[in-house]
């Protein structure tokens, strides 16, 4: 039967915290104690800096260097699915070459835009075009997985809806019945949520305080090779990320919005494809990375 109860803290974490507090409630008192201990021995230890650590010091600068490659910008993109952009027919949307350039030179023109940038610039213009869906999607799809331009992404996801449109409308699944069931996940309550995340702490306190078990000498030798681990997987993981595939139109520009959209009118169009995307990246300083991963030829 349904009984009418008040919410009460429930016993099982009562016990978790005071089993916890048994132990944390003296970690102050000890910590002192063997703080003074460090102290009184102050005088007789004698630490040097390794080699590694004096090389790394030669190249601290490198942190510098790459927070360089992240910059301010913007970016303007024409697609054929953009509102007053693209030309819309019955069997489809489309977008040449020549209509995307005007679009993007037509932005760079535009002084009622209060955003539009002003100065001196520098900018990467990339196109891709194709002759068909099904190929316009496979390209942005090879594309995005490595530039992961927002705009390009939204389109190759368009793209590809309008490649299995055809097949998917065929298919009609069945109605699930309401309410749904959600993906299996922890449960969650606004008590359980804060007192997790303090208890939390105490807990981790614990796990520190019960690693004691293994000494200093053990535990820098599994931190050399947890380090030498961690140094590996970046270093596969960054060579993994230097195999790119896919192509793009490009072309690097500098000077103010008026100078760029003259160039851009100006530059031979590659084909006369009628389906096409085309962005500008934008921004007030040298865009080194884009322009050496987009410009290499």
């Amino acid at each position: 039967m349904w009984n009418h109860v008040p919410l009460t803290w429930p016993q099982t974490a009562r016990q978790i915290q005071s089993q916890s507090e048994a132990v944390t409630d003296e970690v102050e008192q000890e910590m002192v104690r063997s703080t003074q201990k460090l102290i009184d021995l102050k005088s007789d230890a004698n630490f040097g800096r390794h080699s590694l650590s004096e090389e790394a010091q030669a190249v601290v600068m490198l942190r510098n260097a790459l927070d360089e490659l992240y910059i301010n910008g913007t970016v303007i993109s024409a697609t054929p699915y953009h509102f007053e952009v693209g030309e819309r027919l019955e069997s489809g949307c489309y977008l040449s070459p020549a209509n995307a350039i005007q679009v993007l030179c037509d932005k760079l023109r535009d002084l009622s835009d209060i955003h539009r940038p002003k100065g001196q610039l520098y900018a990467i213009a990339i196109m891709l075009t194709s002759h068909s869906i099904e190929d316009f999607s496979a390209k942005l799809n090879t594309v995005s997985d490595v530039f992961t331009l927002p705009d390009w992404c939204q389109c190759a996801r368009q793209t590809q809806a309008l490649v299995t449109n055809e097949r998917d409308k065929l298919h009609q699944p069945a109605p699930i019945i309401q309410p749904r069931f959600k993906p299996i996940a922890f449960l969650n309550a606004s008590p359980f949520s804060g007192y997790q995340s303090n208890q939390g702490s105490q807990v981790a306190t614990i796990e520190s305080l019960a690693s004691d078990a293994t000494n200093v000498i053990d535990k820098l030798a599994r931190l050399g090779k947890k380090r030498a681990t961690v140094v590996q997987s970046s270093s596969s993981a960054i060579e993994a990320l230097k195999v790119m595939q896919g192509s793009v139109y490009s072309m690097s520009l500098s000077g103010t919005t008026e100078s760029m959209a003259t160039i851009l009118k100006q530059a031979p169009l590659p084909n006369k494809h009628p389906l096409t995307v085309a962005s500008l990246i934008i921004s007030d300083r040298p865009v080194t990375f884009f322009r050496e991963l987009l410009c290499s030829h």
